[in-house]
């Protein structure tokens, strides 16, 4: 039998925790979103895990960790062109639809606006290395010759929706990217995502 007075305060103390954990800037982020604004970032959540789901079922879809790195780029390479076939038609704006990227952007918005937001911008333009800001759907994430990739803000992340295992965010000048990391490939993007 589950003991109610217990797993309620488990619950509140999880709540408390997860309040003090997010910045200033995501709680305002987070707080500020209307019920149908909601529905959209958690539509796209969805999108982003049926995404994965479709790229686990592929059958080049079986990287594991090598030291041979020639050989991980060759499997790396056989995903890349596994996903492409399996998207021909994959397009700017499939993820980041219009009402979308209207979310995506207050979101942002409100964080670079934020207490956050000053070290947010400091940590974006002391980050190394950056990445080149043109993007092509269903193209090779351009990371400069295998270059480390710049990692989002802990805070800008914080008032984004969470992605699935395999996916990821990266911000390049103004522009946000949707990364699929094993294909290293750009799924999506959003031009204009910071103010």
């Amino acid at each position: 039998m589950i003991d109610c007075q217990r797993y309620g305060r488990t619950l509140i103390v999880v709540a408390i925790v997860t309040a003090t954990l997010l910045s200033a800037s995501a709680m305002t982020a987070i707080q500020a979103l209307s019920p149908q604004e909601e529905k959209l970032l958690d539509d796209f959540a969805k999108n982003a895990k049926a995404y994965m789901d479709k790229e686990h079922a592929l059958p080049a879809d079986k990287l594991k960790p090598k030291s041979d790195i020639e050989l991980l780029e060759k499997q790396r390479v056989a995903l890349r062109d596994a996903v492409r076939q399996s998207r021909p038609d994959a397009k700017q704006g499939d993820f980041f639809t219009p009402p979308t990227a209207t979310v995506f952007r207050k979101i942002l918005a409100k964080t670079m606006a934020g207490p956050d937001g000053a070290k947010i911008r400091a940590s974006l333009r002391h980050a190394e290395p950056e990445a080149p800001m043109k993007f092509v759907v269903n193209g090779d994430y351009p990371n400069r010759q295998g270059q480390p990739i710049q990692s989002m803000p802990p805070t800008m992340l914080q008032t984004l929706p969470a992605l699935p295992k395999g996916l990821e965010y990266s911000i390049a000048g103004n522009t946000l990217a949707l990364r699929d990391t094993n294909a290293n490939l750009v799924v999506d993007y959003l031009p204009d995502a910071l103010p």
